[in-house]
């Protein structure tokens, strides 16, 4: 999950802009950031699950949409939690409260969407690929990082 959060982080600073323009460019960005990371992830998921195109066509869609439900949850905990990770000394014993209870819940939501969406594969993977696919998306993500680090 740590993984994600920060291939959903990257994703986010990559997105500012101040002016209209650099609005425009910052998305533009965004979208080709995105799309690099999507066919990155498909050619590694191909390699490691030994993917047909076939296979890899009807998956695609099913992660890449887990992948935007998950930046959506990850986004709805973003101020606080930025504020907690900067070790923001003004926070009020109210708002780490609220920080742990949102953690908690993104943590069990996030567990949700994955069983929903790793469940949908079912008709797309064979089941041996659909037990390794969350360990490969995962390990995916670690390697992504370990190459794109600021």
């Amino acid at each position: 999950m740590k993984r994600i959060l920060y291939i959903l982080c990257s994703i986010l600073l990559l997105t500012g802009g101040l002016s209209a323009q650099a609005k425009k460019k910052g998305a533009d960005h965004h979208k080709d950031m995105r799309e690099k990371v999507r066919a990155e992830k498909r050619a590694f998921l191909m390699r490691e699950l030994s993917l047909t195109a076939g296979e890899v066509d009807a998956l695609m869609p099913v992660l890449n949409e887990l992948d935007d439900k998950r930046f959506a949850l990850w986004r709805s905990t973003e101020t606080l939690g930025r504020r907690v990770r900067q070790g923001d000394k003004t926070l009020t014993e109210a708002e780490l409260n609220t920080h742990l209870e949102q953690m908690l819940d993104f943590h069990v939501r996030e567990a949700e969407l994955e069983r929903t969406y790793y469940l949908r594969c079912r008709s797309t993977l064979p089941a041996d690929k659909l037990v390794r696919l969350p360990m490969v998306c995962k390990d995916f993500a670690r390697r992504f990082f370990e190459r794109h680090k600021r």
